[in-house]
């Protein structure tokens, strides 16, 4: 299947989509292609494992249930080979909770079936711009004062957008937490986003 938007298909963004439900895949394939990506459609966790080796996609859209090894423990193998790859699940309504459990873990979000095309549209986009970072962020770039939290949760980066928030203001900031969560972390981080020229306003 060829690639109709401007970007070459060797430069779009790689995607591995994985779902046992052939006209399921091939409906995915063909929105996700139509959006400009460059998609690996396969139907097993198995497949989508053995994929991995052969070529490390920028994320992995996966069902939670699958024959054999189901989407969550696809989700588990691939955390631990590549901790920083982005998962998005696709569930029924049966699995929610087993989904939120895996969101929590790390997951960077799932959707339920069925599913709205724009909002898996706006969240592989939301993904990949949070894996994006290949290279460190220069000093002085917007993201440069978020370098040291590496994250690719969902809740994690609404977190960030609140901390982003909170330092384009004069509020006092409380942090509270167990030792160890990254308090010290966020708290340089909002320090140095309270001094991006970007937060200032003319007045």
């Amino acid at each position: 299947m060829t690639d109709s938007s401007t970007t070459p298909l060797a430069q779009a963004p790689h995607l591995l989509v994985v779902d046992d439900d052939a006209d399921m895949l091939r409906l995915l394939t063909i929105r996700l292609t139509a959006a400009g990506y460059r998609v690996t459609a396969v139907t097993s966790a198995e497949a989508a494992l053995t994929q991995l080796h052969i070529e490390r996609p920028q994320l992995v859209l996966s069902d939670v249930q699958l024959p054999g090894r189901d989407g969550l423990a696809l989700f588990d193998d691939i955390r631990v080979q590549h901790p920083s790859l982005p998962v998005i699940l696709l569930t029924a309504h049966g699995t929610i909770p087993d989904a939120v459990e895996a969101t929590e873990r790390g997951v960077f979000t799932y959707l339920t079936k069925p599913f709205d095309g724009k909002a898996l549209l706006d969240k592989i986009a939301q993904a990949l711009s949070l894996s994006a970072p290949a290279h460190p962020a220069k000093r002085g770039s917007p993201e440069a004062w978020q370098h040291q939290i590496i994250s690719r949760s969902s809740r994690m980066a609404e977190a960030l957008a609140e901390a982003r928030m909170v330092a384009q203001s004069d509020a006092s900031v409380l942090l509270r937490g167990e030792s160890g969560t990254g308090k010290e972390l966020l708290a340089q981080a909002i320090h140095q986003a309270s001094a991006l020229p970007a937060n200032r306003s003319s007045p």
